[in-house]
């Protein structure tokens, strides 16, 4: 749901108010008392408007709440335990207000706030956070931390630090419903810890979907049972064939259904969706090693050993009927594990070239009554888009299922620009927009850097995006369910590596999708940034430093912690 614009100028704060407490040089020693350093917040919220005076955090105060909201405020004392190195008690005792921090839901509150915001207001004595649902309240917990002391953020205990909220007051909700990062296990696997702290990441920056690209080419990461070759063979690709002097790295994993269920539950506690991908009809040479018979005319590929298979596949399965069995089947065992309400089957860059100079795929597309390769592409979507919608799931695709005729429950994933989003929005479709010109965060930072391709997304790039195009009537407008920044994985090949290409840029990201458009400007973030930076220091996240121009920008001194120089 985006930002209802007349609903939040109801209330009587601005968001103006907030530009003049954040014009400031956010000086960050740790024990400083002064206002301005702790409202510099990423997102930056809808409107928020500042008291005199402070709150102050000790281990005599208590958090507050009742039945949903005692889930959250044990999230809120698990936060600040470490850095404080005492836990606040929980009680159910809303009578006494002084020194306590209240979490309450309303649901008659859902009409400014929505599903996902929250109304926080800090006093002297007392420290409010209301939402209509849990989601709104972790937001809220979320925007919280980020008002005291950068600290916070610290895995262990911080002695001499001053735990003190400045007074204020903050309505927020975000413009966008879906706010999602990508990464990709598939050509470098992820250990389920990393994935972890990469929600952990996440959900500070109140972004709420985490697609994970399980299977490709370069390897099959997710255990299906019915079919065990799948992860057996298919997720032991050794790279050496890819690498012209012969060396690379063996890329090899998978997640059992167990550690994918914990990753669901982990997620699922900082209200962050994920959506599965499994790539079809393209992108499958995994399964093509362990399964030959799912691929073109490769019955050739069955006599030789799987090591030998790897490169031999064309990437490309033949859509037959027991191949979309097979896949329908995998399909079945992935929507036991994700609950989420949408399955992602990739459809892209498939050479349909290779179906139309096949006598099988040929008499198949006769068979159909379909007037070319183009034609099976899109009969095959279908077969998938029929398959999930009769089991309760929508089907997410890159913006190539819009060849031959788009599946009618299915929701486009914009990658090459966004025309294509537009022709799907215009079309009645749900759009995803996750251009390759501002999104694709495995692309490099800096033209001397290490990257995909030849593109540069600087941070100023990832903040310029708009995911709504300028092309989109109101209602059209309103089939723009969010955007998505991606972390291909063929040059990120550990944690730090994918935390120092996601951030600073996934902070970017998450302001574009939670903020309001008018209240955007560069250089303002900017200034919120650097003492948000110092958070993600604490936090033990690698990212990447800003460039000396843009701390110049931002008014901060160099030298303010701010350039690690880690790669």
């Amino acid at each position: 749901m985006k930002l209802n614009i007349r609903v939040i100028a109801a209330i009587v704060l601005t968001s103006t108010a907030f530009d003049g407490i954040c014009k400031c040089k956010c000086q960050g020693q740790r024990g400083a008392t002064g206002s301005q350093r702790r409202l510099c917040v990423v997102p930056k919220p809808t409107a928020l408007g500042q008291h005199g005076g402070r709150f102050c955090l000790t281990s005599r105060t208590r958090v507050v709440a009742q039945g949903e909201a005692r889930a959250e405020a044990v999230k809120l004392i698990d936060y600040l335990a470490p850095a404080m190195g005492y836990r606040l008690k929980l009680s159910e005792d809303s009578s006494s207000v002084v020194d306590s921090i209240h979490l309450r839901l309303e649901p008659s509150s859902r009409d400014r706030l929505g599903q996902e915001g929250y109304e926080l207001e800090v006093k002297q004595r007392s420290i409010l956070v209301v939402a209509a649902e849990p989601a709104g309240l972790f937001y809220g917990i979320q925007t919280l931390r980020q008002l005291l002391p950068p600290a916070i953020f610290s895995p262990r205990k911080v002695d001499g630090v001053d735990w003190a909220v400045p007074c204020v007051r903050i309505v927020d909700r975000p413009r966008f419903k879906w706010r999602g990062l990508l990464i990709d296990p598939a050509r470098h696997f992820i250990p389920v810890g990393d994935v972890e702290k990469f929600i952990d990441i996440m959900a500070v920056h109140k972004l709420n979907r985490l697609q994970i690209h399980l299977t490709d080419n370069e390897g099959w990461r997710i255990v299906i049972k019915r079919y065990p070759k799948l992860t057996e063979l298919g997720s032991k690709m050794d790279w050496t064939f890819r690498r012209k002097g012969g060396s690379g790295p063996r890329c090899s994993g998978f997640y059992t259904q167990e550690q994918i269920r914990r990753i669901v539950r982990y997620a699922a506690d900082r209200h962050i969706t994920i959506v599965p991908e499994i790539e079809m009809p393209f992108h499958t040479a995994a399964a093509i090693v362990a399964y030959p018979e799912l691929g073109i005319n490769t019955a050739h590929l069955a006599e030789l050993p799987p090591e030998q298979r790897w490169g031999r596949t064309k990437g490309l399965i033949a859509p037959r009927p027991n191949t979309v069995a097979f896949l329908q089947n995998v399909l079945a065992e992935v929507i036991e594990l994700f609950p989420g309400k949408y399955i992602h089957i990739g459809g892209d860059e498939a050479d349909t070239r290779h179906w139309a100079r096949d006598l099988e795929m040929q008499a198949q597309m006769k068979r159909l009554k379909l007037k070319d390769a183009h034609g099976l592409h899109s009969w095959f979507i279908k077969q998938m888009d029929t398959f999930l919608a009769k089991n309760g799931r929508r089907l997410v695709g890159w913006d190539e299922i819009l060849r031959g005729g788009l599946a009618p429950g299915a929701t486009v994933m914009s990658w090459r620009g966004t025309s294509r989003g537009i022709a799907a929005a215009k079309a009645g479709h749900d759009v995803v927009m996750a251009p390759t010109s501002h999104t694709y965060f495995d692309y490099r930072q800096a033209p001397d850097e290490i990257g995909f391709g030849r593109s540069v997304i600087n941070l100023q790039k990832a903040y310029a995006f708009e995911p709504i195009p300028r092309e989109l009537n109101a209602e059209q407008a309103e089939h723009i369910l969010g955007g998505q920044g991606q972390l291909w994985g063929e040059f990120i090949a550990d944690e730090r590596r994918r935390e120092f290409m996601a951030f600073p840029r996934a902070c970017a990201l998450s302001e574009v999708l939670w903020s309001p458009k008018n209240d955007r400007d560069f250089a303002e973030f900017l200034r919120r940034l650097v003492e948000h930076l110092k958070r993600l220091n604490f936090a033990g996240v690698n990212y990447r430093p800003l460039d000396r121009s843009l701390i110049q920008t931002s008014g901060t001194k160099p030298g303010n912690g701010l350039s690690p120089g880690r790669k």
